[in-house]
């Protein structure tokens, strides 16, 4: 059995792995294997046809996120984004973000798709969208990069991640244990959002505030404090 300490040094180094070539569970070189585009084509037009999207506004299906790029883990996922034009829909934007978000996390709750040990995370991006610019983009569609991945060197200061993710987890567990009102979690989600965005936004892929998002992500503590969140508002809700 190993000590908590061990398992928290072993998710940093997964996290904070860097590779000299893309996943090759499911990459030939920097060309996707033909058996993962095809089932990725069949989850994204099975989701599609789930989130009521019609075949002609489809513009793309992308590949992002670790798998696309050199810093993929055993715990990345595999981004499929399906893209669309928010002109194509008469709804008002805030409510067409809504309305996807809503229907990505249903689907998730309802199926538990997987490729080559990654779970497949769909999403609904806007045309315009923009997208790191130290990441990859691949063309599930027409198989073909849109934006190669760039190659760096990245040297992640664990011990300032280890710090601030025991940091968050202790408020986590502190929160849980002391039956923080449903006001507080929100605020602490947010907070942990925007923390994400801006470290994404000024460092890339490789922030701290972006990995320490993702240790905590690995680690559980993102889902505990949905789960805390649903579980409380369903108590709010029933007489």
């Amino acid at each position: 059995m190993i000590s908590f300490k061990q398992y928290f040094q072993e998710a940093i180094t997964l996290t904070s792995q860097y590779h000299s070539e893309l996943n090759p569970k499911l990459w030939d070189t920097d060309t996707l294997k033909s058996e993962v585009r095809m089932h990725l084509l069949k989850i994204a037009s099975a989701w599609a046809e789930f989130s009521s999207i019609p075949k002609d506004t489809i513009r793309d299906i992308l590949m992002v996120g670790g798998n696309a790029n050199f810093n993929y883990t055993p715990h990345s996922d595999i981004d499929l984004h399906i893209l669309i034009d928010k002109n194509d829909y008469k709804k008002d934007p805030k409510m067409f973000d809504e309305y996807f978000k809503d229907k990505k996390e249903l689907w998730s709750n309802i199926h538990n798709i997987s490729i080559y040990g990654h779970d497949v995370e769909l999403y609904a991006q806007a045309v315009g969208a923009p997208s790191p610019s130290d990441q990859g983009v691949y063309s599930i569609l027409h198989d073909e990069w849109i934006k190669h991945p760039k190659h760096e060197q990245v040297r992640p200061e664990s011990n300032q991640i280890q710090t601030k993710v025991e940091e968050y987890a202790d408020k986590i567990d502190s929160m849980i244990s002391s039956k923080a009102s449903i006001e507080h979690f929100l605020k602490l989600k947010e907070k942990l959002k925007n923390m994400r965005i801006a470290g994404l936004k000024h460092s890339g892929e490789f922030s701290i505030e972006n990995i320490v998002f993702k240790e905590l992500r690995n680690l559980g503590y993102i889902d505990h404090i949905n789960d805390h969140i649903t579980s409380n508002q369903d108590k709010d809700l029933s007489l």
